[in-house]
């Protein structure tokens, strides 16, 4: 599975795709059995200092992981071999890494703001595993806006808030819904399509008015010289899961290489050393 060349420049142009996968119809449905498996009641979930959870519980106080989030359903689309081809191309590099996945469990009436990810343009992929619809809360986008400064944006964003009566900016993952702003586009998906976006375009979601939490599954991959490393995956991923891998779901876990973790992931590293791993559900 390899971008046209078409396909490829309308992704650099607008900083978005999505893209039809018929083989991720059997994986969605042991994703959907891995969340039925653990979810929880909000009794049940204890306290979520990050606020993207709702049917699955912080696997630490404070966490921004789950039990699902590496465990074995996701990283099967995650490491799925026509999704590592794809994101060679994207990147030009064919010994990229993946840095990591993670779930967004999004309750009902919460909506996401929206906000840039990083001010520079790279890849990340988007599985709504439980469907993205307006009613249940899709990402928003507005084409091109992975292009231009913050300030520049932070102007157009700010004067929608006003003239919509929104003041300051909504918190994401409450039920603050955000302006709508010119040109966006709401991303209705599958649960058999992936969105490809740039990390720099800017994002928000409708509110969820559905019976229950939206899930999405999103990762990111990076080029080999990049210094982004958040895991050590041999330290995160159990021996019984890492035994279910192939060895070409392994290669882009850099399993066994020797670099270091990222100066900014560092202090998570500590704070979640031996209290958070991920196996097979």
């Amino acid at each position: 599975m390899l971008f046209t060349t078409e396909q490829l420049d309308l992704y650099r142009r607008d900083g978005y795709a999505i893209i039809t996968c018929p083989w991720l119809e059997p994986l969605t449905r042991d994703c959907l059995a891995a969340v039925a498996k653990v979810e929880v009641t909000p009794d049940q979930r204890g306290k979520d200092g990050m606020g993207n959870h709702a049917r699955l519980k912080p696997q630490m106080p404070e966490s921004y992981w789950s039990q699902l989030d590496h465990s074995l359903p996701f990283l099967r689309v995650i490491l799925h071999d026509e999704i590592v081809e794809l994101l060679r191309q994207v990147n030009a590099d064919d010994d990229i890494y993946m840095r990591n996945g993670g779930i967004n469990d999004m309750a009902v009436g919460h909506a996401v703001a929206w906000h840039r990810d990083y001010d520079w343009d790279r890849t990340e992929v988007m599985h709504y595993f439980t469907g993205g619809r307006i009613a249940n809360g899709c990402l928003r986008v507005v084409p091109g806006s992975h292009r231009g400064t913050r300030d520049q944006w932070k102007v157009v964003i700010d004067k929608a808030r006003q003239e919509q009566g929104i003041k300051g900016e909504p918190r994401s993952f409450a039920a603050e819904v955000d302006a709508v702003l010119p040109g966006e586009v709401s991303l209705e998906v599958e649960p058999n399509q992936l969105i490809v976006r740039s990390t720099a375009i800017y994002h928000a979601t409708h509110t969820n008015l559905g019976p229950r939490s939206r899930m999405m599954s999103h990762f990111v991959y990076r080029e080999h010289e990049a210094d982004d490393h958040r895991f050590r995956w041999e330290n995160y991923l159990t021996p019984v899961l890492l035994d279910a891998l192939t060895p070409k779901q392994k290669r882009p876990l850099w399993l066994g290489r020797e670099f270091e973790i990222a100066e900014k992931f560092k202090p998570e590293r500590a704070r979640e050393d031996g209290k958070v791993s991920w196996s097979v559900i």
